[in-house]
């Protein structure tokens, strides 16, 4: 079995971490980068995928460790892992020197359709068979050691599946796989209900344990949500510290937390989060317990459902928003939940790609405009990619009549930075007269009076996309 190297502690890369890692610039040994948030994609399954090299670059230029940690092959489901994807990945793991890569044990949608959110994977004999399946395949691909994250699932198991260890000991070791155990993640699945964490973990295979997650979250309706959104709580921390002694091979600590938080935390308060990782990882492996894990073996009812039908269920109920079509009513609420946590994340890639047009349809419409971009998102499948979400949202707001137009030219204003990303010829955009006072408007929140003519024609040249580290190019 594959023995990952001691790596240390780290975080996820975004471009909102630059300020801590010039401050501190050897409190991380690691950091952990999720490489298709920077690609571009013609289309969101079928590619073909390129790179947003500068990034890339940029990132290959800081001293800490890599870990790749893929976000767009997501191994449980019958959407088997793309070429194209795995070939970018085996060249971004080689150029970075990543020991291992890591991607999700989740379902993304069926084989054709995105559901905009990561789901859980059907645990039943089928979906092993699965995922084992598409783990081989990966690992082919990628050509290094892979490690499977353990998901967060809104959805309570069903009497007919595996309980959540058990699927993920089966998984791992029929594939042959390592481990990333997002604690985070079994935390949220204990508090809200589908597993008791203590058994969960002692069914899990703790010498396949590569790598640990660590996050904060929220509380949602009653509901705890991964939302990386802080500090972890107390008693997650507590439950770390006494979990990662007890894991042998444990080759990184990672921390996540999304960069529109990150930008909110304190230093002196991320210091303590740094700080607190870095005696979690002083403790890994010190135990000497020779206690095997007690591995509950129940046997499940027949399944009344493959995965194929399982994640085609799920896909239609959370990208339409509309669940009447899953066959179990219990699920229906966190059926949009998931929904509403979709279109939330589609509308942020929004307003990242297109701020101007967004900030001027709120101004100008109020509640209509949120309506507006409801109707897009029942019509219009996830694209997962922002450049390919920007672009489907102004195609659909053309074709249902838009005549605004300062709209129009906001759009063309905002896209042409979009499609600067991979495109080296300036961008002309039409506008309908000095952009000037529109702009500043628009950045006091005050909604702008109608440009006088005569028509402007603007030039957006390749150098206004400089950033190496630029946030409009962005996936699931």
């Amino acid at each position: 079995m594959y023995q990952p190297p001691k790596l240390g502690i780290g975080m996820i890369f975004t471009a909102a971490l630059e300020p801590f890692l010039r401050r501190r610039p050897d409190a991380l040994d690691v950091l952990e980068i999720e490489p298709q948030t920077l690609w571009l994609a013609e289309d969101p399954i079928a590619g073909p995928f390129t790179e947003f090299r500068p990034a890339l670059e940029a990132i290959a230029s800081l001293p800490q460790t890599k870990l790749v940690h893929s976000v767009g092959v997501p191994l449980g489901g019958t959407r088997t892992p793309h070429a194209g994807q795995m070939a970018l990945l085996r060249e971004t793991a080689v150029r970075l020197g990543s020991p291992w890569v890591s991607e999700h044990l989740s379902v993304a949608g069926t084989p054709h359709r995105s559901a905009g959110f990561l789901l859980p994977a059907l645990q039943t004999d089928a979906g092993v068979a699965t995922a084992i399946k598409n783990i081989a395949m990966f690992k082919a691909g990628v050509g290094r050691p892979v490690a499977v994250e353990t998901g967060v699932a809104y959805l309570k198991r069903k009497p007919f599946e595996l309980p959540d260890g058990v699927f993920l000991k089966r998984v791992s070791e029929e594939a042959d796989c390592g481990l990333l155990l997002d604690l985070h993640n079994l935390w949220c699945n204990h508090r809200n209900g589908r597993i008791d964490l203590d058994e969960t973990l002692s069914q899990i295979p703790f010498d396949r344990v590569w790598e640990v997650h660590l996050a904060g979250g929220d509380d949602l309706g009653g509901v705890w949500l991964d939302s990386h959104s802080g500090p972890m709580p107390d008693e997650l921390a507590a439950r770390a510290r006494e979990l990662i002694p007890d894991l042998p091979n444990l080759g990184a600590i990672n921390f996540e937390i999304y960069d529109t938080f990150l930008e909110d935390v304190l230093p002196a308060q991320l210091d303590g989060i740094v700080d607190g990782l870095r005696k979690l990882w002083e403790s890994a492996g010190q135990s000497r317990s020779d206690a095997p894990p007690v591995t509950q073996t129940l046997a499940p009812s027949a399944p009344p459902i493959t995965p194929e039908d399982w994640e085609t269920s799920l896909t239609e109920a959370v990208w339409r928003a509309d669940p009447s079509g899953h066959a179990w009513p219990e699920d229906h609420p966190l059926l949009t939940l998931y929904s509403y946590l979709s279109r939330s994340f589609r509308g942020s890639m929004l307003t990242r790609t297109l701020p101007r047009t967004v900030r001027y349809g709120l101004l100008r419409d109020g509640n209509d405009f949120d309506a507006m971009m409801m109707a897009y998102f029942d019509t219009v499948p996830p694209k997962m990619y922002a450049p390919l979400e920007a672009e489907a949202f102004r195609d659909w707001i053309l074709a249902h009549g838009e005549e605004d137009p300062l709209m129009i030219g906001l759009l063309e204003y905002d896209l042409a930075f979009v499609r600067l990303i991979n495109k080296t010829e300036p961008q002309l955009v039409h506008f309908p007269g000095d952009p000037s006072p529109v702009f500043e408007a628009l950045a006091d929140g005050r909604l702008p009076d109608r440009p006088k003519p005569p028509a402007w024609e603007l030039e957006i040249l390749p150098d206004a996309v400089s950033d190496p580290f630029v946030q409009s190019v962005s996936a699931s």
